[in-house]
């Protein structure tokens, strides 16, 4: 991910013509090349307040361009930044770069660029971009009823944001997680038990363990029946100050085994519930 340039230019105009991308884009926009080399100029007066990018893979020794992204600040005073114009070019779709892309746009834009709160709005008929949002860890906030002109209609705007104590809980998790891996690969759980609070609960839903409290009695609980198997996630959802994550066993890719609940509380897990299907 980078910022974008002129060089930029032809490749982020193909994306924005694309049949799939099109329908998408806020009927409002200024998609030609003037509005383009605009925006970018704008960029390069104020970065802190205005950017659009471009999202690279690596192919062998080089990096090519794969979609587009962008954002602007909408409230200096509350540190507030609205995204948009997310897209992905037709040859990259379907490996989920764009969740990936997403993820490490909102990590930039919070702890390098210092906003607060980030936000985003998708039409009602976007079926596909809600999908990613989900992936992407955003969390919805409201509709916004028949906001916006349609064809012959009015159509939904659907309201999604994400809060800097938000993206500090998903990293107390995603941590979480590669410990754990870790600890089946070396035998070392330490590292894992860190991210405990001292009273910590861990529970269990579909077996007959637990529960365990206290960082020491789930410490000694992994001594005693260490897990074998790595975990990967499937999917992440809010549910209030709780996070979701679908998981699967890595003997068994993509079968989904259960859930892992995490209850955050600045950067320690206050509670674990690990349910087995």
């Amino acid at each position: 991910m980078r910022r974008a340039t002129r060089d930029d230019v032809d490749f982020m105009l193909g994306v924005f013509a694309d049949e799939d991308v099109r329908p998408y884009l806020a009927a409002g926009g200024a998609f030609d090349r003037e509005a383009l080399l605009g925006e970018l100029e704008r960029q390069e007066r104020d970065p802190d307040a205005f950017g659009r990018f471009v999202i690279e893979v690596r192919d062998g020794d080089e990096w090519r361009r794969a979609g587009v992204m962008g954002f602007q600040r909408v409230n200096e005073r509350s540190r507030i930044a609205h995204l948009e114009r997310l897209a992905v070019h037709p040859e990259f779709r379907g490996r989920h770069l764009g969740d990936d892309a997403a993820r490490l746009f909102q990590r930039h834009l919070i702890f390098d660029l210092g906003f607060h709160r980030l936000q985003m709005e998708i039409y009602a008929y976007n079926e596909r971009a809600q999908r990613h949002a989900e992936r992407a860890e955003w969390i919805e906030e409201g509709v916004k009823r028949k906001a916006y002109r349609h064809d012959d209609g009015w159509v939904d705007g659907i309201m999604y944001g994400l809060v800097r104590e938000d993206l500090e809980a998903m990293n107390v998790f995603e941590q979480h997680v590669e410990r754990f891996n870790a600890g089946v690969r070396t035998g070392d759980f330490g590292p894992m038990l860190e991210q405990f609070a001292d009273d910590a609960e861990m529970a269990f839903e579909g077996v007959p363990a637990g529960p365990f409290v206290g960082r020491e009695a789930i410490a000694q609980a992994y001594r005693e029946q260490p897990p074998d198997d790595e975990l990967d996630v499937l999917n992440v959802r809010r549910d209030g100050k709780t996070i979701v994550v679908g998981y699967a066993w890595r003997r068994e890719p993509g079968k989904r085994a259960g859930e892992l609940r995490l209850t955050v509380d600045g950067t320690l897990i206050n509670r674990l519930v690990v349910t087995f299907v």
